[in-house]
């Protein structure tokens, strides 16, 4: 072999080995400037059919696969959109069965931290979401993502169903069925039964005053135990003392635990209630009925049976071996939960499950490097449009044919005369409509900036700029009444030297990316979402919690006739009349409410429950408030829900506990407020409630083509009252602040 050929085999691994490092390169900086959350949306276009889209760098397509769905849809290949290196893939759903509901979930097996996604359907709601990846891919249960609210007759059906299921769990309520009806004399086991089934009644009562269990699993061990000791005091020949209260404790747990379990989002206050008295209706009814038969049958048997104690021995042998498999098979495996359900990562419209590592900051589409010496972002928002601009110096002098003479740097006592006349320049000359509308901004923001993969940073103090490397950002915001449905920008400042310049818009959404140039030099964004509707703040009402009157006024009766037999030889009514009035009462509780604003009825504390939700809603409308940027528009949505002096201090503090900073006039807007914990509520002498509580806060900004994600915890005594009509904060002492990422 030659030298001519060992050279050129020397210059083809050379040039390998460039190629290759670039492309690592170039990965590298898509990689570190990416955060791995993908914006994806679903549209919904009629009850078969959807349009699923999400926005990918061209770098990063291997990451995205095939979403799976459930089997009675069908998936469309994506076709591909190419922008400028960014890639919207767009793919239809269809179906012959059912359409997607609240039980379904989609999976998504892609490389990606995790999705903002947006789903529209097609009664016009929209639910946004942000999930993250798990060890199995992206999970998204679409209870997050869409409307629903449960009837009554639905509710009931379900935990009805949910009862009977249990009932068979592990055998263990048939086993005690078995184990009462071996241990007590013929009907006997019938009167020990009502003992379960009060239990279980007034756990009706617990839950709604905002008690709570355990696992339900561990109610169901202490049924074991009953067993057992059934088994051994039937073989021993000795009676277990106080059976019927043992049970019925028991029982009163076994129904706190169902509401400990169940979590059941979505459900009204009183559809727990009822949730809760259908489960046990079913664990009672399957009872009585297997009691029955057992009963029948254990009598023509029992005197048949000449060694009756090995009935017993083996039904404590059996508990025994119930424990050992509920060890092995729920408790070593950490499957507590029995009933099926897993705690909802959300308990509000908005899902949010905080994404890890630090490369969650920012997203979207820029790669930390200016593609062309001017660059146009629109980033479109509720209640706000901004125009951005980034010039390189060179091209910003250029722009206003200003004399760059031998110049290579921008001395500072020129840098105010440049970004006055930049900044008039491109508010003369560049034309932005909203919604067909020509548009004026109401404020206008023009300094030097510092531009890396993190960002657009505002110079904190001028220095001497670089001709050929410093960076000037405009930002011309333009206030809404909600959000746009069209934005259209004719650019017309095109230096001599540039030929065609980058534009990309960025909303809450999505994101699309174009090149403009002389001839083609309108840049148009449009909703991706028709009718898209921005929430807005409303005052919280006060509304009394409904009242089981009916109830109320059967259990009075009874225990005036109660009282009226203890100082009266002549009995009111027998012992039979009484249980079946305070089973009337127990069945009426969950379904006969009212809704009452009786003057001689207290007020009364709210339950845990509905005190969570009323906080959620207070502090929601508070972060709310600040989408307008209008003070006298803050102040007016602010005062719908705080009151006295802290409607100031709220203000003061809220513009900081969100704020980008040295952003140039980007906002975060708040998109979830979740209240994760109500440790306590306690009434105060004025008559009002404090509650010490935690919640998170949410939210997002676009800005020069990049998202940034923000979750900040909080955890206060916030002290609110009613003016009977609506809820309102008075004061807030915070706790404990900190920044989740």
């Amino acid at each position: 072999m030659g030298i001519k050929e060992y050279t050129h085999i020397i210059k083809s691994t050379i040039r390998g080995v460039l190629t290759a490092f670039t492309i690592i390169f170039n990965i590298g900086i898509a990689f570190a400037d990416d955060p791995g959350i993908t914006k994806v949306r679903l549209i919904q276009l009629n009850d078969t059919s959807y349009v699923f889209e999400a926005d990918i760098s061209q770098t990063l397509l291997w990451a995205i696969k095939s979403p799976v769905f459930p089997d009675r849809f069908q998936f469309s290949d994506f076709d591909f959109e190419n922008q400028s290196g960014w890639i919207t893939l767009s793919a239809t759903l269809t179906t012959s069965g059912a359409p997607l509901s609240s039980k379904d979930e989609i999976l998504l097996p892609w490389a990606r931290n995790g999705v903002d996604i947006t789903a529209q359907w097609d009664d016009g709601t929209t639910y946004k979401g942000l999930f993250t990846r798990s060890l199995g891919g992206i999970h998204i249960p679409l209870s997050e993502l869409m409307p629903f609210q449960k009837s009554t007759a639905k509710v009931f059906a379900e935990n009805f169903l949910l009862g009977i299921r249990h009932l068979i769990f592990r055998g263990i309520h048939i086993l005690l069925i078995i184990s009462l009806v071996w241990a007590l004399p013929r009907f006997r086991v019938l009167q020990y039964l009502l003992w379960y089934t009060f239990g279980q009644a007034t756990a009706l009562v617990l839950s709604e005053l905002g008690l709570s269990g355990f696992d339900l699993l561990l109610s169901d061990l202490i049924l074991v135990l009953i067993i057992f000791l059934l088994s051994y005091s039937t073989v021993y020949s000795f009676k277990i003392k106080y059976l019927g209260p043992v049970l019925f404790i028991t029982a009163l747990m076994h129904g706190l635990s169902f509401v400990h379990e169940i979590g059941m989002d979505g459900l009204r206050p009183v559809q727990r209630i009822q949730a809760l008295f259908a489960f046990n209706l079913a664990i009672d009814i399957g009872h009585y009925l297997l009691a029955l038969v057992l009963v029948l049958l254990v009598s023509s048997i029992k005197n048949r049976i000449s060694r009756k104690q090995w009935i017993p021995i083996v039904i404590g042998c059996i508990s025994v071996f119930l424990v050992l498999l509920v060890f092995k098979e729920n408790i070593r495996p950490g499957k507590t939960q029995i009933l099926g359900f897993s705690p909802s990562t959300i308990t509000t419209a908005y899902s949010s499950t905080a994404p890890s590592g630090s490369s969650t900051r920012q997203a979207q589409r820029s790669t930390g490097l200016m593609t062309t010496p001017l660059m146009v972002y629109l980033s479109v928002e509720p209640f706000e449009v901004r125009q951005e601009i980034l010039v390189q110096s060179r091209a910003a002098m250029e722009l206003l044919g200003m004399d760059q003479g031998n110049l290579t740097s921008i001395p500072v006592d020129m840098q105010s005369r440049l970004k006055e006349d930049l900044q008039e320049s491109i508010i003369s000359n560049a034309t932005l409509t909203i919604d067909n509308h020509n548009a004026i901004p109401s404020e206008v923001q023009t300094n030097f900036v510092t531009l890396n993969r993190g960002g657009v940073s505002t110079r904190g103090n001028p220095i001497v700029e670089s001709l050929d490397n410093g960076i000037i950002g405009i930002s011309l915001i333009y206030d809404t009444e909600g959000f746009p449905d069209s934005v259209l920008i004719d650019w017309t400042l095109f230096p001599p030297s540039i030929q065609s310049i980058e534009a990309s818009a960025v909303d809450p959404h999505g994101a699309l990316t174009i090149m403009i140039n002389r001839d083609n030099n309108k840049f148009m964004w449009k909703s991706r979402l028709s009718g898209f509707k921005v929430q807005d703040v409303r005052a919280v009402d006060f509304t009394r919690p409904s009242i089981p009157m009916i109830s109320l006024l059967i259990w009075m009766v009874i225990l005036i006739s109660v009282i009226y037999q203890v100082v009266s030889p002549k009995p009111a009514f027998n012992r039979f009349w009484i249980l079946a009035f305070v089973g009337i009462g127990f069945a009426c509780y969950p379904f006969m409410r009212f809704n009452l604003d009786l003057p001689f009825i207290p007020e009364g504390k709210p339950s845990r429950e509905r005190t969570s939700i009323i906080l959620n809603d207070l502090l929601k409308n508070v972060y709310m408030a600040f989408d307008k940027r209008s003070e006298e528009d803050v102040y007016d949505r602010l005062a719908l829900t705080v009151s006295g002096d802290q409607l100031t201090d709220i203000y003061l503090q809220n513009r900081q506990s969100m704020a980008m900073e040295n952003r140039g006039g980007a906002r975060a807007k708040v998109v979830e407020v979740n209240v994760q914990e109500l440790f306590d509520v306690d009434r105060l002498e004025n008559g009002g409630l404090v509650a010490d509580v935690l919640w998170v806060v949410r939210g997002s900004v676009n800005h020069f083509g990049h998202t940034h994600y923000r979750q900040n915890q909080y955890r206060a005594l916030v002290s609110f009252n009613s003016d009977k009509a609506t809820w309102k904060i008075f004061h807030i002492e915070t706790i404990d602040e900190k920044r989740i990422y």
